[in-house]
């Protein structure tokens, strides 16, 4: 299934404002930003939402913390007298730090193997009749606590406060992981560049059913993410890429920039970006050159 990207918009507790794709690319962008940049970098780009709450997992292990959850997250919620109070955004943080690396490969690699045996003649109906088993599933299941620190934030958040709208949102693994959440707890998801998670979620028992109601995902040409991890059971949001074809077309700043092309920037004013934000379509478009200077 495909919509325009740019035509689909997300309702707020403001009801004259809604938040668009290229508004959600920005929350994503935000998270990978260092803790001192982020919230000077929020203030330009999302002047009304401010972030409340983050969980960076590259930092050491609180007393709350479960050491086997490596799952990064941000929450941001719209400022006072802005009408937005009583809207969420909970952003999941893509791939960062090695170890990151290492658990996502763990994570995920189950889901990547069974898509690909599928495709063998002999072996793929012995595969997949072993992982559709009861004890495969209740063993896989178990992963949930890779995440379970966002899905319990959101759980114990939606039970006092019912009245607030709630969204999750990420980045490559990062969307994975929040369309997950959206298949669990029946909430909206925005991802960008975010794998195919339906295997993964038939894995964890969750109602996949979710992932086309509730699941968009920004899928730029070329990236090679979203095809892994097995069918994109989603609304499917496809865009160019400003880099050259292959893994440029992943990093999330030139994902933004493909969809400021496309969509145009909503946001009034236009929000400030430096030439160094957009490299590569500075690279194929030098005279732009010109037009950001003032920002730099």
């Amino acid at each position: 299934l495909c919509e325009p990207v740019c035509s689909l918009k997300y309702r707020t507790s403001d009801p004259d404002y809604s938040l668009g794709i290229v508004d959600f690319a920005f929350f994503n962008k935000l998270v990978y930003e260092p803790e001192k940049s982020l919230d000077m970098l929020a203030s330009k780009w999302l002047p009304a939402w401010h972030k409340v709450y983050e969980r960076r997992r590259e930092l050491r292990c609180d007393s709350d913390c479960d050491k086997r959850d490596w799952t990064s997250w941000f929450v941001f919620e719209g400022l006072p007298g802005t009408k937005l109070e009583n809207t969420t955004v909970v952003t999941i943080r893509g791939t960062k730090s090695t170890l990151e690396k290492i658990l996502d490969i763990e994570f995920w690699s189950t889901s990547v193997m069974i898509n690909f045996a599928s495709q063998l003649l002999f072996v793929g109906p012995v595969f997949n009749e072993f992982w559709s088993s009861s004890w495969a599933r209740s063993w896989y299941s178990g992963k949930k606590v890779r995440y379970q620190s966002v899905v319990t934030y959101i759980q114990n958040r939606t039970q006092v406060e019912p009245h607030r709208i709630y969204y999750v949102s990420g980045h490559s693994l990062g969307g994975g992981i929040a369309g997950l959440v959206a298949a669990e707890l029946g909430i909206p998801s925005v991802g960008l560049s975010a794998p195919g998670v339906s295997t993964t979620a038939e894995l964890l028992q969750l109602d996949t059913v979710r992932l086309q109601e509730l699941v968009a995902n920004v899928i730029p040409e070329t990236d090679p993410i979203p095809g892994a991890g097995g069918p994109q059971k989603c609304v499917a949001l496809p865009i160019g890429c400003v880099a050259p074809p292959g893994p440029a077309c992943h990093r999330v700043f030139n994902t933004v920039c493909e969809l400021l092309d496309e969509c145009g920037d909503s946001s009034d004013p236009p929000r400030p970006i430096p030439c160094t934000f957009c490299p590569a379509k500075l690279d194929s478009k030098p005279s732009l050159a010109k037009q950001c200077a003032g920002n730099r």
